[in-house]
């Protein structure tokens, strides 16, 4: 006879970190940035409570912080409307898409303090070519028609050359259109993003007006990523509307790489790239190719692993394919 087996002689079973079910790695993921995110909110508030010139500071309370509550409070409005609508929302590309957002945040919140406002004021200090008070009005128009101006070639290069774009697709990759498509920002667009925002004080805008024009920036291309607000007429002949903007994501052929601008479409009209949106032709979300990312890790790569695959297969040609279109 068989003697049964006693439990503590059981075999347990390895747990291969590979055969864990996506869902399971998305909120395993999820959790770490979700403790980056508390440990970045409360070294902000360390440094709000910390003694300074409050001259140097327009805003109430960080930057960082104004952002993350309204942010957060438009994400949970367009969920309820979405909800009370009966619209379907995709669970799985929203909680993908907050939790890169959750990591850029983080990432942001401690590396545009240390190095990105440091970079400004270095060269507002030491290389500014005029000296411009953030008391006039026409300044601060001036700050905002520039920036929109640099922001439209900025976001017409990251779809023009591939190293960019793999970068920036990660932003693109969603096949949704919501406020939690907005946060889906790449991480990697750090490493170049604080450089083309060096024009500002090069120029002498005062470093006062960077962390109010950058939330304004960021609060207004939240709104752009909707889909519950319909064509306004008038507004979407000169504005980056979010009809406008839906264009700008969508891969159908006749939608792609159109819209860059910022917060309007002058320059677009202006150069060649303008494109309304069609009442025949839905807008269809995402990338022009699959995605087989699954995880916000796998997704935050964005096409970063095909191009080194590239670049080992041919050393030579690292600068051309850095430099050229991108593949897909």
């Amino acid at each position: 006879m068989v003697e049964p087996m006693r439990t503590s002689e059981v075999p347990t079973a390895t747990t291969d970190p590979r055969d864990e079910s996506p869902v399971r790695r998305v909120r395993r993921q999820s959790l770490v940035l979700a403790g980056l995110v508390v440990l970045a909110i409360a070294w902000l508030w360390r440094e709000q409570a910390a003694p300074g010139d409050s001259s140097q500071n327009l805003l109430p309370v960080d930057a960082n912080i104004v952002l993350a509550v309204s942010i957060v409070s438009m994400i949970a409005l367009e969920l309820g409307v979405r909800s009370a609508r009966g619209r379907r929302v995709d669970a799985a590309d929203s909680l993908n898409s907050m939790t890169i957002g959750l990591g850029y945040f983080a990432i942001g919140a401690v590396f545009g303090k240390a190095v990105a406002f440091g970079a400004y004021l270095w060269v507002f200090e030491h290389l500014r070519l005029f000296d411009l008070s953030w008391r006039s009005p026409l300044v601060w128009f001036g700050y905002w028609a520039v920036g929109d101006f640099c922001s439209y070639w900025i976001h017409r290069a990251e779809h023009r050359a591939r190293v960019l774009w793999c970068s920036h697709q990660v932003h693109h990759s969603s096949t949704d259109f919501s406020f939690t498509t907005a946060i889906r920002m790449p991480w990697t667009e750090m490493a170049y993003k604080p450089l083309t925002g060096l024009w500002a004080p090069l120029l002498g805008f005062p470093p006062i007006m960077y962390p109010v024009m950058g939330a304004l920036s960021l609060m207004v291309g939240q709104l752009q990523h909707t889909d519950l607000i319909g064509r306004l007429g008038f507004a979407d002949r000169w504005f980056m509307t979010p009809s406008n903007h839906r264009v700008h994501h969508a891969s159908n052929d006749v939608y792609l790489d159109r819209n860059f601008g910022g917060h309007t479409v002058v320059f677009d009209r202006l150069f060649g790239t303008y494109q309304a949106e069609l009442a025949g032709v839905a807008p269809v979300y995402g990338l022009t190719h699959p995605v087989d990312a699954a995880t916000p890790l796998a997704i935050v790569a964005g096409g970063f692993p095909a191009l080194l695959r590239d670049i080992a297969r041919n050393p030579g040609a690292a600068v051309a394919l850095c430099a050229g279109p991108p593949t897909a």
